[in-house]
């Protein structure tokens, strides 16, 4: 006759076996090798979570406003971006990795003029970054020569030439603001140009103004 512990053994195995076999026979189900239809999903909690996605819609912050400002989702987080918006307002202060704030405010052009200066050496090879920048970005206004007669002249007058006595009398700092911030028709130029192209092209800013200045003594 067959012991006890045979026969649990034998009917663990057999389960086993029978559990296999319906695994086996139910995966294929959850594929579909064919048109845009997926097959059956097994393990929703992983396929479609809490968890909003970027720029997915976060139907959680639909109808719930928050003092009328801004609406918070699930996770009751300010959200930036209206009803709908997955985009949360980050906490006040932060910054992003490896990013230094910019201190001044758009037409804070004297505290700038004296809280900055140029940290980048004047060398051949800064010369050449910024006359390179200069030329993608700058002369299209302000000429190849500083001049202010660049190929968009035409169309808008009146373009300041980079050469003149009144820029001439400039800080470092000031032209460093106006092609952060912008001033007047001129639009910031900081999402284009890092800060260390910036302080190039003022390098060579300085470079076109002194031809300039030696070309009239001439």
């Amino acid at each position: 006759m067959m012991s006890n512990n045979r026969k649990h053994s034998v009917g663990r195995n057999s389960r086993a076996i029978l559990l296999g076999l319906a695994l086996a026979l139910l995966t294929p189900m959850g594929c579909n090798y064919a048109g845009n239809i997926s097959g059956l999903h097994w393990f929703l909690g992983m396929h479609d979570n809490h968890a909003v996605e970027g720029q997915e819609e976060d139907y959680t912050t639909w109808n719930n406003t928050y003092a009328g400002e801004y609406d918070r989702g699930m996770d009751s987080m300010d959200v930036f971006g209206g009803p709908g918006s997955s985009i949360r307002v980050p906490p006040e202060g932060t910054v992003p990795r490896e990013h230094e704030p910019y201190p001044y405010e758009a037409g804070d052009f004297a505290g700038a003029a004296a809280g900055l200066s140029n940290p980048l050496p004047r060398t051949q090879k800064i010369l050449e970054r910024g006359e390179k920048m200069y030329n993608i970005y700058c002369a299209v206004c302000h000429g190849n020569t500083g001049a202010g007669d660049g190929p968009v002249t035409p169309r808008l007058a009146n373009v300041p030439a980079l050469t003149s006595d009144k820029i001439i009398g400039w800080q470092d700092g000031e032209i460093f603001h106006i092609v952060t911030m912008g001033r007047a028709r001129m639009k910031p130029y900081a999402a284009q140009v890092v800060p260390e192209d910036r302080w190039a092209i003022i390098h060579y800013i300085r470079l076109l103004q002194k031809q300039k200045q030696q070309e009239g003594e001439e």
